[in-house]
Formats: C-alpha cells, structure tokens, sequence
C-alpha cells in the first residue's frame, strides 16, 4: 500500500486515542504491561535517576521506579508523525508524591529529541492535569494545542499562561475536541507545524485528506 503524506498526518493526529491525562486508574493496565515485557527479558535500558525505558517496533514505554517497584509511566505509540500517548498512570501509593507527571513528560521529550508527542484533552481534565502543562510550559517546552474536526485552521501553539485559559473548562463536552501537543525543542515544533500547514493548504485547496 502506498503511503502517502496525507496517510501519515491523519494516523499521527487524528486516530481516536484513549482519555485520561491526570487520571490514574489506567496504573494497573500500565504496570502489568510493563511487568510482562520484563518477564519475558525484553531489554530495559536504564536512563539514570530511577527513569527506565522500553522500546519495542511500534510502541515505547518510559517509567520511573523504586526497587522494582512501578511508581509512573507512560505508554506511547510511534506513529509516523510523532508520538501518541496510549497510557498513563501513577502508583496509586504515591499520588501525592513525586515523580510527577510533568517530570515524565519532560524526561521523554529530552530522551526523543526527534518526535513531537501528542495528549488528548480529557473532558474531565482535574486542576492536576492542567497544572502539567503549566509546568511543561514553565520548564521551557512549547505546547500547542489544535481541533480534531479542523486540524489545519485550529493548530496554535502557546505564547503565554494566559493561552491555557482559553482552552480548559470543566463540565463542557465541547473541550473534548482539543488535541494538545508536547515538543522539546524550536526544530520540532517547526517541523510539526509544517505538517499543520501542509493539511491546512489541502484544506483550502480541496484536495483529499483521506488516504
């Protein structure tokens, strides 16, 4: 099958992904998928500090630990793209306590300097979860934030706190729309927006945006 740019952007940013950004009920699902591959002396490789890592073909899994002891993680597809966050959980033991969301995040985007990652905006997003991308905005990473149903139109990318404002309400359906992006460096998210600007163009020029 031939693959084509349009292919690539709706697999990356349009694919239907699971809620839960600052939920944690999904640990148990993280923590055993993780406990599997170890088991079955899939590799792990150590990125100091407690943080550990697995990369499979099609998957990548970053967490932190404490004497074998799961305390974070997060699951993520490789799509062409960029990265998708399939999972995320915190050991309900320390939910209070650090590591952080924010660090995770922050650990992944320096350890993949190649890949912007996208979250879905969970319609029930706590005061927590939002509190994760002030902080990744504070530690120097640009967030971007688009609308499903018009991806080239909507994709903006934060210049102040004040942007967040504008995009988080609780009890409204509507927010659910909203995707929000994750890059590291100014090389990344330029090549990320030209991927908006390409479907953007499409768009316009009424071209197919299906594969």
């Amino acid at each position: 099958m031939h693959v084509t740019g349009r292919t690539d952007f709706n697999k990356t940013w349009l694919t239907e992904m699971p809620e839960g950004l600052g939920s944690f009920h999904t640990f148990n699902q993280l923590e055993y998928n993780i406990n599997d591959l170890k088991k079955n002396n899939i590799p792990v490789e150590d990125l100091g500090s407690g943080l550990k890592k697995i990369e499979l073909d099609q998957t990548v899994y970053y967490w932190y630990e404490n004497s074998d002891m799961v305390l974070l993680g997060v699951e993520l597809d490789k799509r062409p793209q960029g990265w998708v966050v399939r999972l995320t959980g915190k050991n309900p033991k320390i939910l209070k306590s650090p590591p952080f969301a924010s660090d995770l995040y922050d650990a992944v985007l320096r350890d993949n300097k190649h890949r912007s990652i996208r979250i879905l905006s969970d319609v029930q997003l706590s005061d927590e979860g939002y509190d994760i991308w002030k902080k990744l905005f504070a530690q120097g990473h640009k967030i971007s934030v688009y609308d499903r149903t018009i991806p080239g139109k909507s994709f903006q990318t934060f210049t102040s706190m004040e942007d967040f404002d504008k995009y988080f309400k609780h009890d409204d359906s509507e927010y659910k729309k909203y995707q929000y992006v994750i890059s590291e460096s100014g090389s990344m998210i330029a090549e990320t927006r030209s991927h908006f600007s390409t479907r953007r163009y499409r768009e316009l020029s009424g071209l197919s945006l299906e594969d």
